[in-house]
């Protein structure tokens, strides 16, 4: 082989090498795939008080109580990564926003674009008006995925401002393996903005009997009872931060998803480029071990005549 080729072929090497390289910096991907997935072997159901009350101004001072619900929720969701959510709230009707779904963003997403009723929408709130709907929710899930074990977060201020007796849980507490009731506000109470913007609250909610604005105040004991006949703890919640520990209670354990679980990934084909490296770096490297070889030898020949003289 004359040198000018042998030049050639190394400097086309070389520059297959380079080009491999990038493309391998790149990770180039084609079309996408079903990967299967870890989830956590719960299902939680989230019930939110969407009623007007929760935008009351006394979470962390002088806060909604709704944002303070909203973030916890999602604090509590990212720390159980692989667990099922669902979205049920209520207020005047009941509404199952967003069934179970590993889907965080989905979840938050769909507590974001949730809007509290109006000042005037509802008819009184009650702790038991979602009652029925959940327990017709947790009897389809057990169901479906007997081998979940179903996990209840009811949130609320625990406010009624309608007659009559609430009833009793008991049978949602039958169909859960446990959870938590959140508690929202103080039980001195905060005035309510009256738009949707909870973020500049402008007007208050006014109460129609003293012209004044109306005081919404949180009943904690509403809320033990409540968190009894579930079976589950009650928290107080004032401040943010702690979610993470809460979600520790839940002790999720990891199983393998099913068909519906898996995500879409897309394909790399990253590992085309190193297959085709790997036999250019060994050609480089025995081309280099050669010369190294024949220098060295080379080396020795001239020594060797030198010693002979």
């Amino acid at each position: 082989m004359s040198p000018r080729l042998r030049l050639g072929l190394v400097i086309a090497r070389r520059v297959a090498i380079l080009i491999a390289l990038m493309v391998i910096l790149v990770r180039p991907t084609a079309g996408e795939a079903d990967v299967p997935t870890q989830v956590a072997d719960v299902e939680v159901v989230v019930v939110l008080d969407r009623t007007r009350s929760m935008a009351a101004l006394d979470y962390d001072g002088d806060q909604p109580r709704i944002d303070g619900a909203r973030a916890d929720l999602e604090q509590l969701a990212r720390s159980l990564p692989g667990a099922r959510f669902g979205l049920l709230t209520y207020g005047l009707d009941v509404q199952f926003e967003l069934p179970f779904t590993t889907d965080v963003n989905a979840f938050t997403s769909a507590m974001e674009t949730m809007q509290l009723e109006s000042p005037t929408g509802g008819v009184g709130s009650s702790l038991d008006r979602p009652r029925q709907q959940l327990v017709d929710i947790l009897t389809d899930a057990q169901e479906q995925r007997p081998d979940r074990r179903r996990m209840i977060v009811f949130v609320s201020d625990g406010e009624r401002t309608m007659d009559g007796n609430t009833a009793s849980y008991d049978e949602v507490g039958e169909l859960v393996a446990g959870g938590l009731v959140l508690g929202y506000g103080t039980t001195e109470g905060a005035p309510m903005p009256a738009g949707d913007d909870l973020d500049e609250p402008g007007e208050l909610v006014q109460d129609p009997s003293t012209g004044e604005d109306a005081i919404s105040k949180a009943d904690p004991d509403a809320l033990r009872e409540l968190a009894g006949q579930l079976g589950v703890d009650y928290v107080a919640r004032t401040e943010p931060g702690g979610m993470a520990a809460l979600a520790d209670e839940f002790e999720a354990t990891y199983v393998p998803g099913g068909d519906d679980d898996q995500e879409r990934a897309q394909n790399e084909v990253t590992w085309i480029a190193g297959l085709a490296l790997l036999p250019l770096v060994l050609l480089e490297l025995r081309s280099g071990w050669r010369a190294l070889w024949t220098s060295r030898s080379a080396l020795a020949g001239r020594r060797g005549k030198g010693g002979r003289g």
